[in-house]
């Protein structure tokens, strides 16, 4: 028995140091790689977010004070904020880490900092990731696979340079989801403290983070029923829980200190039908993004998701609601709770899978509104993994051949394969990544860069080609903001460039990114006149990303 702990300790030991290697190699990947991607369409007005509330801490608790950040910028009151309740928690730790502590005040390397912090982030959650695939699946391999394929996926790992929302929340959604199974399993006061914290960062984060605190609560209830006797332990965990999540959301989320139950009733009505107004290019039509088909999560999800992972994904939902039904049978017919589920790791799935779909299901009970791809559902991304790697585990384990394991092993295989080769095919162009039924007419059918985040490449490609030119005017043909990519170069590229927007009477060049936000066939504002003609264009494999004109 001794010699067993000894092993099980070396091989855990051993386990960590690898762990560890991987961390720091992916930091220093992060690191080399994090200056290639531009500004995002948002992140000038995130990193605002931060400062207002800011401002809103360091007036309430030192109201005599002066910060130099509130001397250097126009900050405007929370109260009279149009985005104030955004969760800020973040937001306020970048500003302070960045522009407060370390006193970075250039625009590009303020920005560049952000997306090493939000990458290195997301690296942190891809180990967390791998921990909680151990925690349900108990076997190295599927650990490593789910961890790999998280971190390769091109559009996640795009986004986690410079979305500082959806993929930090799909961060701290990682963190969330493995504190909720360790309470689950074992539903003590310290494992309801780590809980509490942890839903209240993601909470503060999305909003909508509180179902996962809510579907908690209601499969220990289940639980508890199961065992059919009155457990006062698992009773005041789950008090602890409750208050705790509910203080640490209040002390993490200022826009709550002065109204908290009538404040997050309203940033949930405001998140849950928020629209920007404009038109969203769709399946080669322009839709109002209120008025977008049912199905463009779904579309957008397998155009933009390796087909074989698509695959064994729906095959895996299919099994876990396959046998939920019979569950479920089973109990209308004993009028007993006992067979929902068998055993901690059916459990386990049941909760990553409701999780999962809850949030899909609700879209459409609310009516809610998501445009830009399935960005705002990409915290649901790990437990779709998950759920793709229980059906290859349960193939194995209930038809075991060795030559299925081989077929499984090569399934994930080529997953990953296929997501390192897009990765390198499209870097620094990650986000444009579209599978292979759906790439070549993907211009066609889908928004490409929506955030305009090549767009300084764009602008530095045009000063490299112009190296003599002292002055150079740029037109604008599409929805994006030049002005913001203009702000990332260096002070003589941006002394050259003059940005004209829709007057091109003297403009040298006109950008286009194919980005509109009304209808090009029946709406003028974008055209290109005739007296220009294609110059440059920046594609990766069959998708254009975008492209200028020169005056003829």
């Amino acid at each position: 028995m001794k010699l067993k702990n000894q092993n099980k300790f070396l091989s855990n030991r051993f386990e960590n140091i690898i762990v560890l290697f991987f961390f720091i190699l992916l930091t220093i990947v992060g690191y080399t790689l994090h200056t290639d991607y531009g500004i995002s369409l948002d992140e000038e007005s995130t990193r605002l977010h931060g400062f207002v509330t800011l401002n809103y801490i360091c007036e309430f608790f030192f109201p005599n004070e002066k910060f130099s950040f509130q001397t250097n910028n126009i900050i405007p009151k929370l109260n009279d904020y149009a985005f104030k309740e955004y969760g800020i928690f973040f937001e306020i730790f970048l500003a302070l880490i960045i522009e407060v502590i370390l006193e970075i005040k250039n625009f590009s390397e303020i920005f560049y900092a952000r997306h090493f912090t939000n990458h290195f982030l997301f690296i942190g959650s891809v180990i967390c990731f791998y921990f909680l695939s151990n925690i349900i699946f108990k076997k190295k391999i599927y650990s490593f696979f789910g961890a790999l394929i998280l971190y390769t996926s091109p559009r996640i790992f795009g986004n986690s340079f410079y979305n500082d929302k959806d993929l930090v929340f799909l961060s701290f959604f990682i963190f969330l989801i493995y504190f909720s199974i360790k309470f689950l399993k074992k539903p003590d006061y310290y494992n309801a403290f780590l809980l509490s914290l942890f839903s209240a960062l993601a909470t503060n984060i999305r909003v909508i983070g509180i179902y996962v605190f809510i579907l908690v609560a209601f499969f220990l209830f289940i639980q508890i029923l199961m065992k059919n006797n009155f457990d006062i332990k698992k009773i005041n965990s789950l008090l602890i829980l409750v208050f705790f999540n509910f203080i640490f959301l209040y002390i993490l989320w200022p826009f709550l200190w002065e109204a908290p139950l009538e404040n997050i009733l309203y940033a949930l009505k405001s998140f849950s039908k928020y629209s920007w107004g404009g038109n969203i290019f769709y399946l080669g039509d322009f839709y109002k993004a209120e008025f977008l088909p049912w199905h463009y999560f779904f579309t957008y999800f397998l155009a933009t998701t390796p087909v074989l992972l698509s695959a064994i994904i729906i095959l895996g939902m299919y099994l876990i609601i396959f046998r939920f039904i019979k569950r479920f049978i089973r109990i209308e017919k004993n009028n007993s709770y006992n067979d929902i589920w068998r055993g901690e790791k059916e459990k386990i799935l049941l909760f990553i899978f409701f999780t999962a779909i809850l949030p899909i299901l609700s879209i459409y009970f609310f009516n809610s509104i998501i445009y830009n791809g399935w960005r705002h559902l990409y915290f649901l991304f790990p437990c779709l993994i998950l759920i793709g790697i229980y059906f290859i585990e349960t193939i194995i384990s209930v038809y075991y051949k060795k030559k299925l394991l081989l077929i499984s092993v090569i399934i994930l295989t080529t997953i990953s394969i296929n997501n390192l080769y897009n990765l390198i095919k499209l870097h620094p162009y990650q986000y444009v990544y579209f599978n292979l039924i759906f790439e070549k007419n993907a211009n066609d059918l889908f928004e490409i860069d929506y955030w305009g985040v090549s767009n300084k490449d764009a602008l530095e490609q045009i000063v490299k080609n112009n190296s003599d030119a002292n002055k150079i005017v740029i037109g604008v043909a599409s929805f994006t903001n030049l002005y913001l990519s203009k702000k990332m170069l260096d002070t003589n590229s941006k002394s050259k460039i003059f940005i004209s927007g829709q007057n091109y009477e003297n403009a040298d060049y006109i950008f286009n990114n194919n980005l509109y936000e009304i209808n090009p066939k029946f709406d003028d504002k974008y055209s290109i006149p005739k007296t220009y003609e294609k110059y440059l264009s920046l594609k990766r494999g069959n998708i254009l990303i975008n492209e200028f004109y020169k005056k003829k």
